[in-house]
């Protein structure tokens, strides 16, 4: 890293590798990196068997490689491109023993039928790199600039080694694991990254304290090689780490309050886990951070739009999140909100006029209905009113109407801030879900646009369908702007009407106006007697949709096809339902009777015959 420049944009040229050393934290660190990317630029294979599966011609629409790839040599799999080296490092002591306990407590592990009844001492001589023993630390960030080592000695694989970190982008340390975030993002002008993730970690770790010391003195010996590349390490990242600090607050630290005083409080740092050389605590040090990710962010002079679409298949624009998750049936990927109850987007934009902020939350029975139903959004930290555009029991689409007032930022960005009441683990709802991951509400679209563009609304091409434009235009001629009416909440997108959704019209009523869409037929079997009941009749029928009201208007007659066919299927699924519910009745009458010793109406009427 000591070569590397001090602050770098990726250039389109460029392919990140980040290099996984087993027990260094990278499945968290993966994950972390991953969402810098776009989802169609990270090689899904992070195994070795699984690269050599993919094409040259595969492998080269990749920007980021990350796993276990030490034995395939990327640079020769990529020409003419230049790759940029990152990974953590790790005590070479401490890494030893993680190893060792992970794959004692893995049956799946490929070395766990050699390793199980191994002690640890045994394991420290054992299962080594070749003549670099245990050192493998060396032996993976040798081979990232030449491949094959086989003709250097150890002394050799070290200085090789030594060079090699010197050339990489980033050299992060487990035991300073935030600071190497942040020093990460200060690097590639990336959002400051806030830790909160444990992927694959063990959930308790032995003390140092409670292994014998001739052990310790076995595992050293056999890691002294990694022992001085950590060593060097640490103190690049120190030299670079003090430099960032001076850097930011050169540039920014006149925005800082209480300096050198309190302490952060919140989401996965208050355990006061977090250490750093610097007096700055770690929202101090985020805050200057953000500042100068807007700043790298404005000097990219990228071109901003009124209209803006967003999902998680792009790069992570924010924090707060869980890893990036991919559903079976959809292309489109979503995230979790935890494990704190607050997450934010920066999504950049540039308005004139007012907006429609438009999300969507997927996986809503899988949580608490309150969690559901009490999601607050906030827009450039100013609270704005959600209402729900169109949902069911595990998805829903919900919008807000924000004034530009609103919508003025003096960062390159708008900032979407979603608060849920609490995070929980989706293990404490159902016992069969595993992921014990504290979580809120899953997402997976967000936009924004200006309110007059509709049509930029991820429903609005139902509406480009002559039946939905037909029952549209019948309600903007005949609906006074005041008059509620009950329909799909969709129509809020063009209707200035208050709009009601069937179920407030059930328990409600007096409604002027109804929209009954024939394609919800268990809505339709409520609906159909309560409208006459209350006396609305139909003023217009089509395929889709028979428009009901109270109004003295033209009426559709009854013998209409559209309308014939929606009491028509009403009485169909009527005498269905009490032929069903007569058997099962018939059924339970006749388990009785044999229950009594007597014989069923139909083993009487046999009976009966005979006789």
């Amino acid at each position: 890293m000591r070569n590397f420049p001090a602050q770098y944009s990726l250039q389109a040229n460029d392919v990140m590798y980040f290099c996984h050393i087993p027990k260094t934290a990278g499945m968290t660190f993966r994950t972390i990196i991953e969402d810098q990317f776009a989802c169609e630029d990270v090689c899904p294979a992070t195994l070795n068997a699984q690269l050599r599966k993919l094409t040259l011609e595969e492998l080269r629409r990749y920007r980021l490689f990350r796993g276990h790839l030490g034995f395939s040599n990327l640079p020769a799999l990529l020409p003419n491109k230049r790759v940029v080296n990152i990974t953590v490092l790790r005590e070479p002591v401490a890494r030893v023993i993680s190893h060792y306990d992970y794959i004692r407590r893995m049956p799946g592990d490929p070395h766990y039928a050699a390793v199980k009844d191994m002690s640890l001492e045994e394991f420290a001589q054992r299962l080594t790199a070749g003549k670099l023993g245990k050192n493998i630390q060396t032996y993976h960030v040798a081979k990232t600039t030449q491949f094959n080592l086989n003709q250097l000695s150890v002394e050799e694989t070290l200085a090789l080694a030594v060079e090699s970190l010197d050339e990489f982008g980033f050299v992060g340390l487990v035991e300073r694991f935030q600071d190497s975030l942040f020093l990460l993002s200060y690097i590639f002008g990336w959002k400051p990254i806030l830790n909160s993730r444990r992927e694959n970690a063990a959930k308790q770790k032995p003390a140092l304290a409670e292994i014998a010391e001739s052990t310790l003195e076995v595992i050293r010996t056999n890691s002294q090689l990694d022992a001085e590349l950590y060593q060097r390490a640490k103190a690049t990242f120190e030299q670079r780490f003090d430099s960032m600090v001076a850097d930011l607050l050169q540039r920014y630290g006149a925005t800082l309050t209480d300096y050198q005083s309190g302490a952060y409080q919140s989401g996965a740092y208050q355990s006061g886990a977090y250490q750093s050389r610097t007096a700055l605590t770690v929202e101090q040090l985020a805050a200057l951070l953000e500042q100068h990710y807007d700043q790298r962010y404005r000097e990219l002079n990228l071109p901003t739009a009124e209209t803006v679409t967003y999902d998680f298949n792009q790069p992570l624009r924010g924090d707060g999140w869980q890893r990036r998750e991919y559903p079976l049936d959809s292309p489109t990927s979503y995230r979790w909100m935890g494990p704190t109850p607050v997450a934010m987007l920066d999504l950049p934009i540039a308005t004139q006029t007012d907006v429609w902020v438009e999300f969507q939350i997927i996986c809503a029975k899988a949580t608490q209905p309150e969690i559901v139903n009490g999601v607050k959004l906030f827009v450039n930290q100013q609270p704005v009113s959600l209402s729900l555009l169109q949902g069911d029991r595990d998805q829903r689409l919900l919008y807000a109407q924000v004034p530009q007032s609103v919508m003025q930022s003096s960062r390159p960005f708008t900032n979407l801030r979603f608060e849920v009441s609490q995070t929980l683990s989706l293990n404490s709802i159902d016992p069969n879900n595993l992921d014990k991951r504290l979580v809120g509400l899953a997402f997976n679209l967000f936009q924004i646009f200006p309110s007059h563009l509709k049509s930029f609304s991820s429903v609005a091409a139902s509406f480009e369908s002559p039946p939905w434009q037909e029952a549209l235009a019948f309600l903007q001629q005949h609906a006074q702007p005041e008059e509620p009416v009950a329909t799909l909440l969709l129509f809020r997108l063009h209707l200035a009407n208050p709009i009601s959704d069937y179920q407030t019209w059930l328990k409600k009523g007096g409604f002027p106006w109804v929209v009954l869409h024939k394609g919800m037929p268990d809505w339709v079997d409520m609906l159909l007697p309560k409208l006459a009941m209350q006396g609305l009749t139909p003023v217009l029928a089509n395929e889709v949709f028979v428009i009901f009201t109270s109004h003295k208007l033209p009426r559709v007659s009854y013998a209409n096809p559209h309308v014939k066919s929606l009491y028509v299927d009403y009485l169909r699924r009527n005498l269905i339902r009490a032929g069903k519910h007569l058997r099962q009745k018939l059924r339970s009458e006749s388990g009785d009777l044999a229950e009594a010793g007597q014989p069923s109406p139909e083993q009487a009427k046999v009976e009966a015959g005979r006789k």
